[in-house]
């Protein structure tokens, strides 16, 4: 049996398109899983980005709660409560007195929680004058 040019032409034809088919798909291999791994990637980008933006958002709420509480201790100090419960935040303002002769000073810590974890702590005081107390 006699084998021609043309038989041999076909057989390395096909020997080029199952190399191709090989190569194609191991390209689309590799691309399959660079696009996996920048997802993957994204993925905890986006959610570390969300938890970032949560603490954040807590954070400014603290603030605005803790700033609140400042005022009223300011406007007097004995009307402030020691713990309150804003929203979903945890207020604690502890409140300590020092008499002096002429008046007392009210210092106050205010720290915000929230789950049991600080968010915000705010240090205030005001002093108080005492009618009748020395003058200098």
């Amino acid at each position: 049996m006699a084998v021609s040019n043309d038989m041999l032409t076909q057989e390395t034809k096909s020997e080029r398109g199952s190399r191709r088919s090989v190569a194609f798909l191991v390209e689309s291999m590799f691309v399959l899983a660079l696009l996996m791994v920048f997802t993957a990637l994204f993925i905890q980008l986006f959610a570390g980005a969300q938890l970032e933006g949560r603490a954040a958002h807590y954070l400014s709420k603290a603030v605005v709660v803790a700033t609140n509480c400042a005022e009223q201790f300011s406007a007097d100090p004995s009307s402030t409560p020691a713990t309150s419960t804003q929203d979903d935040l945890e207020v604690r303002c502890d409140v300590e007195t020092v008499d002096h002769e002429g008046g007392t000073l009210h210092n106050a810590t205010i720290t915000v929680e929230h789950n049991g974890e600080v968010i915000y702590t705010l240090h205030t005081a005001r002093y108080v004058h005492t009618p009748g107390g020395d003058e200098s």
